[in-house]
């Protein structure tokens, strides 16, 4: 079987193409930079050089479809923010293959803050207090605003993000043609989750705290935890939408335990380091399996629907089976991972023998803060950069090094040993970008693939 991964420049597009290189698929990798991180890699077959989605919508797509029908692709799993693109392709690329995300429309209300905020509304976590700004007049009826952060309704990786500000720049004009959000700021402690969703279910997951970051933008040190309320907001989420794709949240915890969730972002991020091989590759089968047929983009068995189980997986012996009942996820042995061996007590979360997973009842096992007996996932050369994080004296050194000590590089594998190395390519590529476009490094790196609520033809 063949899958096609786009937006493989991330470092979670490297992840999938290991294991699905490892689960036996044959992996083509296509991109519209020249050296993402993914074509140094030894799990990809072969790379292709695609038009920017951005810059010419119908050029990219047009070019998707070639690469399918060239490559004999079964699957196009996108992974970053080309993701909306294919979205509003979708129904031409299905004609050739799987498609394996949700509507487009289902897709904008999750990316637009505004509109998740209101998604949210009735759940067990909430967005705190938001409001929409569509003119400079109504900054005079918030008042104080460092009782609030603002970021533009469309954004990533807190890019322009003024988090409870003393006083607004002069020049700060929401309008309608680009409007932002005011939402009360709450102090707190910082988490992250990461889903793969199925029809309404969730097949994979994994929960973070980015413990270390650049500035107020990502993090590259994803320390695992786990919340039974981060489990129960995301199953009910993804049922009400009955989603299938990526999705993953961002939160702020109180110090009394009360979880706010701020955003969403429907792409793949960090937490996919965390989730379970067997979690991942479940909805899509082996490599010498048929794929499950689609409708809508929605995973359908025989032609059509499961109304006991939709998405036709994580259902065993003693788990919960009828509609609207969240199944455990299934995690059983990875063979291609003998670092994370299943756990007999626990086969739904074998990284963490204490959490009882979601769709668990009562409690969990290790209240408080049961974090997962799992490496953190880091990105090695970032945590190099910085050994003065916690601060240029004695002791922060040696929790930094005792960090690095513990974490794995997930950039770094010894069956595909010279990522790290040809990253640099992608690095000096990016940095090019952000030098010859005079913006910001990090909005460098995704400039050619955001998607900020434009029209699409």
């Amino acid at each position: 079987m063949n899958v096609l991964l786009t937006g493989c420049r991330s470092y979670t597009a490297l992840d999938l193409a290991r294991r699905f290189r490892d689960s036996g698929w044959n992996v083509f990798a296509a991109d519209s930079v020249k050296f993402p991180v993914c074509r140094g890699s030894r799990a990809v077959k072969e790379f292709f050089h695609v038009p920017s989605p951005r810059e010419g919508c119908r050029e990219f797509i047009a070019a998707l479809a070639a690469i399918i029908r060239s490559a004999e692709v079964d699957l196009l799993l996108p992974t970053s923010e080309e993701i909306f693109y294919i979205a509003h392709g979708r129904d031409e690329l299905s004609r050739y293959c799987r498609v394996f995300c949700d509507d487009f429309e289902v897709l904008k209300s999750l990316h637009n803050k505004w509109t998740f905020s209101r998604l949210t509304e009735g759940m067990s976590a909430r967005t705190p207090e938001t409001k929409l700004l569509t003119s400079a007049a109504q900054l005079k009826e918030l008042g104080d605003p460092s009782a609030f952060a603002f970021k533009p309704v469309y954004s990533r990786f807190a890019s322009e993000a003024l988090l409870a500000p003393s006083r607004l720049p002069e020049d700060f004009a929401p309008s309608a043609d680009r409007p932002w959000i005011a939402q009360r700021y709450i102090r707190g402690l910082e988490l992250c989750s990461y889903h793969l969703a199925v029809d309404g279910e969730i097949a994979a997951y994994g929960s973070y705290e980015p413990s270390y970051r650049l500035g107020q933008a990502s993090g590259y040190y994803f320390k695992p935890v786990h919340r039974e309320k981060i489990d129960r907001f995301a199953a009910e989420l993804v049922r009400k939408l009955d989603f299938t794709g990526h999705v993953a949240f961002d939160y702020i915890e109180e110090k009394d335990g009360t979880l706010h969730v701020l955003e969403c972002n429907p792409r793949a991020t960090s937490g996919l380091h965390l989730a379970g091989t067997a979690g991942l590759m479940k909805p899509f089968g082996t490599g010498g399996e048929r794929l499950p047929e689609v409708t809508g983009g929605k995973l359908t068995v025989g032609g059509r629907t499961s109304s006991v189980n939709p998405a036709a997986i994580r259902i065993s012996p003693g788990s919960p089976g009828t509609p609207g009942t969240p199944a455990t996820p299934a995690n059983p042995a990875n063979p291609a991972n003998p670092a994370n061996p299943a756990n007999p007590a626990n086969p739904a979360n074998p990284r963490n023998p204490r959490d009882p997973g979601p769709g668990s009842s009562g409690p969990p096992k290790n209240p408080g803060n049961p974090v997962p007996a799992e490496a953190p996932p880091m990105i090695g050369y970032a945590m190099l950069a910085n050994p003065f994080y916690h601060g240029f004296n004695p002791s922060g050194i040696r929790r930094w090094f005792n960090d690095f000590r513990h974490g794995r590089d997930v950039l770094f594998s010894r069956q595909d040993p010279w990522v790290p190395l040809l990253h640099t390519r992608s690095l000096a590529e990016t940095a090019f970008d952000s030098l010859s476009r005079r913006i910001p490094f990090k909005d460098a790196a995704t400039a050619d693939i955001e998607w900020d609520g434009e029209t699409l033809n």
